[in-house]
């Protein structure tokens, strides 16, 4: 088993040096015969975001148009798993080159004080890049972002090498609260957390999402209450051809402290959801439709052919 770990860690690493140095519209090439290859391999996918695209909006776009989004969808996940493995071998100048940043005083009127934060984001554009540019605006914090680990530890050390030569810490989503909590419990820190993903309601509220009820993480409400810090919201889109990126902060969200902490809770929660949809609104082809989002709920609408259900 460390064989096979170390072949693929070297094959990862030499495809991602050669990845590095090819000019960006070769680079493309590969992207567009990943992406070929998912659609042609991985029908599962296709099927999921198609369930969630006539979900959440029906009649109003048609059967052309949202196979149009789930093909950019296929492509915008090759890209950023091809991305994710050259990423260590761009030069930083390079690489810092192709971002901008809108509304950064949301983000640095936060951390006036050296107060700690926690980033709010969702598998949005290329929200890798949460672990792999932003870093450098926390110089001096503990940073980290949460993540879901496979079953295989060979993939695992991948994920894990490539965050920590950010400089950015993985913790793994299963049993992370106690981690967090010592993590905030000192100053200074700064965790990533995407939250827009289905889970069970024994780990989250139920919200409002797309006019749709679907749970929701309230780790990063509970980590605002507790610790008075702000929610900082962040998201990260491209253009066309994955060449430039703009990272756009929101105002932030902090969870009131009142004696209903339930209520301060899900209030924190919904916002935050409130939020991801507005965004994914304004351009939902850069949204990772291929989550079973409304599962817990409508797991029904992810059997195929689904059951009927009332029109959304």
């Amino acid at each position: 088993m460390k064989l096979f770990a170390k072949i693929l860690e070297w094959g990862v690493n030499f495809f991602g040096f050669i990845l590095a140095h090819l000019p960006h519209w070769v680079f493309l090439l590969f992207v567009d015969g990943l992406a070929w290859l998912m659609r042609k391999f991985d029908k599962r996918r296709f099927k999921d975001a198609k369930a969630n695209l006539d979900f959440v909006y029906g009649q109003s776009l048609n059967e052309i148009e949202k196979e149009n989004l789930i093909h950019r969808c296929y492509r915008n996940f090759a890209f950023i798993l091809l991305e994710s493995i050259r990423v260590v071998y761009i030069p930083k100048s390079k690489y810092k080159s192709r971002f901008q940043i809108i509304n950064k005083h949301y983000l640095t009127d936060s951390l006036k004080g050296d107060k700690s934060i926690v980033l709010m984001s969702g598998h949005y554009g290329y929200w890798e890049a949460m672990a792999t540019i932003l870093p450098q605006e926390f110089q001096g914090y503990d940073l980290a972002s949460l993540g879901r680990l496979t079953d295989y530890k060979a993939i695992n050390d991948l994920i894990i090498s490539r965050r920590e030569a950010c400089g950015v810490r993985l913790i793994d989503k299963k049993g992370a609260f106690k981690h967090l909590l010592k993590m905030y419990s000192n100053s200074k820190a700064v965790v990533g957390i995407l939250l827009d993903q289905n889970i069970s309601i024994d780990e989250g509220i139920w919200v409002d999402f797309f006019g749709k009820e679907t749970t929701h993480s309230t780790i990063a409400s509970i980590l605002s209450r507790r610790f008075e810090v702000d929610i900082v919201p962040v998201f990260i889109d491209f253009n066309q051809d994955y060449s430039k990126f703009e990272i756009r902060f929101y105002p932030p969200i902090r969870t009131q402290i009142t004696e209903n902490a339930t209520n301060d809770i899900y209030e924190s929660t919904q916002k935050q959801a409130k939020l991801t949809e507005e965004i994914i609104r304004q351009n939902p082809s850069a949204w990772f439709w291929f989550h079973k989002r409304w599962k817990s709920k409508y797991g029904e609408i992810y059997q195929h052919p689904p059951h009927s259900l009332s029109k959304p």
